[in-house]
């Protein structure tokens, strides 16, 4: 495991941290021109801020049965 990594104890706690993180890789990416890598790696922290609010053991609303999309 990367000792750089900041060990968390909560599911919501590891997503805010991915959301912190990947902001930080959108930013770079966008400054050296890689737009569709800054929309992808946005994308990524889009869901990492959704899973940063979500209560513990529950789904998203896509991903319960019987949603739809």
């Amino acid at each position: 495991m990367n000792s750089a990594v900041r060990p968390v104890s909560r599911p919501t706690d590891t997503a805010a941290y991915i959301e912190q993180a990947t902001a930080e890789l959108r930013d770079l990416a966008t400054r050296a021109g890689f737009d569709f890598l800054a929309y992808l790696i946005d994308m990524a922290r889009l869901e990492a801020a959704t899973l940063t609010i979500a209560k513990p053991g529950s789904a998203r609303p896509a991903d319960r049965p019987g949603s739809s999309p």
